[in-house]
């Protein structure tokens, strides 16, 4: 049960913020209107300046709603305001004298004939390092000095709320089972391949990176723990432009990564291209230790992952008239290179101490590949009276290929050898994908209604073959080799609308339906003892989502959600075949995993740099994976449905000035977890826990035009799965920027986890099995990335086209 007193303290939270802003709301006054064309169409979209009246300093900045509103909050004072619509400087108010609020009523602007003045792009320099956008957290990359010159999987480990485990796997404010998107596309990828294809793409391509906690309707229905969106850059000015960076980091040994980013627009037409790169070799090292029937294993491994990752894209949009625009994306992320891993595995006798038997192990992988194909066509259409058509087709391949040397000796306590047993693995993994989906949008009413639809078709063959690797001749065994086959089709609809109540409240509502059909199909080898495998699975689910939004006199606002969302078993997580891992443990799929469902109810409160948020969600038929003892001396892992979570959450975000050049940003995140969980073998538990996030970043603008940059981010202890507990952990990184060359290129100099604190300590105790774990990576690094941006930077003020990849994103 939720303890009372954590009730009392968030209803308390609650009362007191509602008290703040009702007193706020005493001492200002309310400037408002409405915004429409020509053609008296209320306009959505428009972007509105609030500038003094003296000075002409812009005070705020907001956007026209749906029906073409707008509402600023101020003090007695003179203002004026001004509007732009696509860019173009469309109204500019005379001098108010404000003493009471005041209401402009009707603007109206013209929309039809668009201004070709160039305005020049403004840098993101000006943009706050976290935004909050309706149920949206937006963390502007780009304000991170410390983190530029590295792939975009570390880049996501210092994202506000976020963590990457050990295993790959993310979790977002305390909840398992995030949904990793890229402008607005689902991957449909496993972890351990999301992982290879985020360490392909460089953290200098992205925009941002925004956190969805209840996404509405219009997304796809997976991802429990909520939705992470890499939106990446691209450029809107006229002419040829573009940027180049290079960069050295060094940790253990020396890495190098370059990112070229190009673009060419001139009337109706828009190409664009990047490619990067990631050299170098990065070392890890993970202890594994466990305890059980009598016995105690103390594993130690050292890692050296040797792959290349290069990543490219190429694009074009074309504009056919002022409404409609068609668009084609080809991705291209490949890695590819060796490694080697060194386990060394000392057997002690438990209730004695006495070393009985040492295990000396080396995992040799001469060829690793993972590369990803993926093609996108697209058709926008932007039409009269907000009435949009997106359409996206998409075809992806994924090939993925390892080969293992497994040689393996055990040694008896004096150091003569005993025994040894090598063995060969190769394993390929073949994933093929399409696509399509298409969303319409029109008014009804006051309010917007928004209808989709899309199909998806996933197909992995997956082939493991072992060999017997103790002779001179490689021979395969078939009782430990086979084909894994799965296919999962999704068919989706949703329908959603939104509208204003009145000056105060908004809403939406939505549902969303997804039927998925799945087939897995085990073949092993011919003549092997093994049998055959077939489970097909079908069901049908109903998501529901609801938002209301109450927008307080004071510029404050207050948004309740609710969202139910589906975290769906991955591909190998179905294979009921044992993969050996080492000669002492194995890993093994489960055919009777079943999705996981979660239900989640949000409450967010927002008033100018502070953003207060609690939610509640309970995951059921949870998921985790979990180690068992296999044999005497052996132990296999195996993922399982063990019982249901509670997770209430409560998220801080503040942002501030200390001086006028010190700023600060602070996001607090507290969280209590409580699972109830078991299996029929081990019996049932009940495990709960406070934990929390701080993530504090702070950045100074110093003399000679330098920009200092001090990051940090502690995790308490948490917990995990059936019954693993993980221990606190921590990062400081220092960062030091300087514009050159009028501004055309930058400087970078960082050091990441100064204090190397960035550790996984994780202990599990399952009947008589102990297991203890550690994972130190090459997370302390010194890195030096210089960026040269050339080109036109000015941009024609008409509509900005965006590739079909991008349209999911923009309704974000």
């Amino acid at each position: 049960m939720i303890d009372s007193n954590l009730k009392q303290n968030v209803l308390f939270i609650f009362i007191l913020t509602c008290f703040f802003s009702k007193s706020f709301a005493q001492n200002n006054i309310t400037l408002k209107g409405i915004i429409k064309n020509t053609d008296n169409v209320a306009i959505d979209g428009a972007t509105l300046f609030l500038k003094d009246g003296h000075t002409g300093e812009v005070i705020k900045q907001g956007l026209t709603a749906i029906d073409g509103t707008f509402a600023f909050t101020v003090v007695a004072g003179s203002y004026v305001v001004s509007v732009s619509y696509s860019g173009t400087l469309s109204y500019q108010s005379e001098l108010l004298k404000l003493s009471g609020s005041l209401d402009l009523g009707t603007i109206k602007i013209e929309t039809a004939a668009r201004s070709l003045k160039e305005v020049v792009i403004q840098s993101s320099a000006n943009k706050p390092l976290i935004k909050i956008e309706g149920r949206k957290m937006i963390y502007n990359i780009q304000k991170s000095i410390t983190a530029q010159g590295t792939n975009v999987l570390e880049a996501l480990k210092k994202t506000p709320g976020v963590i990457v485990n050990q295993d790959n796997s993310i979790t977002l404010n305390g909840a398992n089972g995030a949904l990793v998107m890229i402008n607005g596309r689902q991957t449909y990828l496993q972890a351990a391949e999301l992982a290879q294809l985020l360490k392909t793409m460089s953290s200098s391509d992205l925009k941002s990176i925004e956190i969805i906690r209840n996404p509405s309707a219009e997304y796809d229905a997976a991802g429990t723990g909520g939705i992470i969106n890499l939106v990446l850059q691209k450029s809107i000015a006229e002419g040829f432009n573009g940027s180049i960076n290079n960069g050295i980091a060094y940790g253990v040994t020396l890495k190098q990564n370059t990112n070229l980013n190009l673009n060419f627009r001139k009337g109706k037409v828009n190409l664009f291209g990047s490619y990067n790169h990631n050299f170098g070799h990065f070392a890890m090292d993970y202890d594994n230790d466990r305890t059980t029937n009598g016995k105690v294993y103390l594993n130690s491994n050292h890692d050296v992952d040797k792959r290349r990752n290069i990543g490219s894209t190429l694009g074009a949009d074309y504009a056919i008239d002022t409404t409609k625009t068609i668009g084609m994306v080809v991705n291209g992320n490949f890695s590819n290179g060796g490694g080697l891993i060194t386990p060394l595995t000392n057997i002690y006798d438990q209730p004695t101490g006495q070393l009985l038997q040492t295990l000396r192990s080396q995992s040799d992988y001469p060829d690793q590949k993972a590369n990803r194909y993926n093609f996108n066509l697209n058709y926008r259409y932007k039409g009269s009276k907000h009435t949009t058509l997106d359409i996206d087709a998409d075809y992806g391949i994924f090939d993925a290929a390892t080969k293992n040397l497994s040689t393996n000796s055990f040694y008896a306590p004096n150091g003569d050898f005993q025994s040894s047993n090598n063995f060969l693995v190769a394993n390929s993994r073949d994933i093929k994908l399409y696509a399509v989906k298409a969303d319409y949008g029109f008014l009804v009413g006051k309010g917007r209604m928004a209808a989709g639809a899309k199909f998806s078709n996933v197909n992995a063959d997956n082939v493991f073959n072992q060999y017997d690797a103790n002779g001179s001749v490689n021979v395969i065994d078939i009782n430990l080799s086979n084909t894994f086959k799965y296919q999962e089709q999704i068919s989706a609809g949703y329908l959603k609308y939104e509208t204003p109540v009145n000056d105060e409240f908004s809403m939406d509502i939505g549902v969303r339906i997804e039927n998925t059909h799945s087939k897995g199909d085990l073949q092993p080898r011919e003549g092997s003892s093994q049998s055959p495998a077939l489970v097909v699975r079908n069901y049908l689910n109903v998501f529901p989502t609801a938002s209301i939004t109450y927008k307080t006199k004071n510029s404050g606002a207050y948004n309740l959600s609710f969202a139910r969302r589906i975290d769906r078993p991955a591909y190998n997580d179905l294979n009921p075949f044992s993969y050996p891992v080492d000669e002492l443990s194995y890993w093994k799929g489960n055919p009777f995993l079943r999705p996981q469902y979660a239900n989640t109810l949000a409450l967010q409160y927002s008033f100018k740099n502070t953003t207060i948020s609690t939610s509640y969600t309970k995951t059921t038929d949870l998921s985790s994976g979990i180690t068992e003892v296999l044999q005497e001396n052996r132990i296999i892992m195996i993922p399982r449905n063990i019982g249901f979570q509670r997770n209430l959450n409560l998220t801080v975000t503040q942002q501030f000035t200390l001086a006028k050049w010190w700023n600060v940003s602070l996001t607090g995140i507290g969280y209590r977890l409580e699972n109830k969980v078991g299996t029929l073998e081990y019996g049932n538990y009940s495990r709960s826990r406070f934990a929390g996030t701080i993530n504090v970043q702070q950045t100074f603008n110093l003399p000679g035009h330098l920009t200092a940059e001090v990051a940090g981010i502690v995790n308490s202890k948490n917990i995990s799965g059936l019954n693993t507990y993980i221990k606190s952990n921590s990062q400081v990184d220092l960062g030091l920027q300087k514009n050159l060359m009028k501004d055309k290129a930058t400087l970078k100099l960082a050091v990441t986890d100064l204090l190397r604190t960035n550790k996984i300590n994780t202990d599990a105790k399952l009947n008589n099995l102990l297991l203890h774990t550690t994972y130190v990576g090459e997370s302390r690094q010194v890195r030096l990335n210089f960026t040269y941006r050339f080109g036109n930077n000015k941009v024609k003020t008409k509509d900005n086209r965006e590739s079909g990849l991008q349209n999911e994103s923009q309704r974000l």
